[in-house]
């Protein structure tokens, strides 16, 4: 059995690939935290017996795929989005809110009685308490928009993978930089068969 994502080789009766966490099965996808219902792929086509023949597939499935470049790129510049956003620091708001505070206690509260040193500690408390919670409430939403941009973007991409004729590439290997990569290989004789080039890659 092939993972119908990512092409990795399951033992039958496998239900989740554990490499990329496709369902294995027709059964509904799971659905997270109120986002769309992520688009099942269809069953792949039998790989062609030849390069030759390998290669003729391949070149009628690029100008399909093509049409949706900008799409790929767009999704990969998403996934990197995400994977640099970072979650608000608690350390680093009660260090910047002590500077902030002291700062104004320096400008303002310096020239109030003793008991306004109270004055530093209440604001200490309340632009760290405030800070975070805001940095934290924004990174919350930022991330909600950008998981919900990712699955319409590929369900946009799967459901265009769907309705691709007799194909037999893994979805993972429809970007057409890869279907690029793989047609001057196996044009080249440096790649052997698509077998082989999965095999390795």
């Amino acid at each position: 059995m092939i993972c119908r994502k990512c092409g990795c080789m399951l033992e039958s009766g496998t239900r989740i690939c554990p490499f990329c966490g496709e369902s294995a099965t027709l059964a509904a996808s799971p659905v997270s935290e109120g986002l769309p219902e992520l688009v099942l792929l269809k069953d792949l086509a039998p790989v062609p017996a030849t390069r030759k023949e390998t290669l003729v597939e391949l070149r009628r499935l690029a100008p399909y795929f093509e049409e949706l470049d900008d799409k790929y790129a767009t999704l990969a510049d998403l996934w990197l989005k995400s994977a640099c956003w970072q979650q608000p620091s608690k350390v680093r708001w009660i260090i910047g809110g002590f500077l902030l505070a002291l700062l104004l206690y320096l400008l303002v509260g310096i020239h109030l009685p003793a008991m306004a040193a109270w004055i530093f500690v209440a604001l200490w408390g309340v632009i760290s308490y405030f800070g975070y919670s805001r940095s934290a409430s924004h990174y919350a939403s930022c991330l909600r928009q950008n998981e919900r941009a990712i699955r319409d973007i590929e369900n946009t991409i799967r459901r265009h993978y769907n309705e691709a004729k007799d194909c037999f590439l893994p979805l993972d290997y429809t970007a057409p930089s890869v279907l690029r990569e793989l047609i001057a290989g196996l044009d080249s004789g440096m790649i052997a068969s698509f077998e082989d080039y999965r095999i390795n890659n």
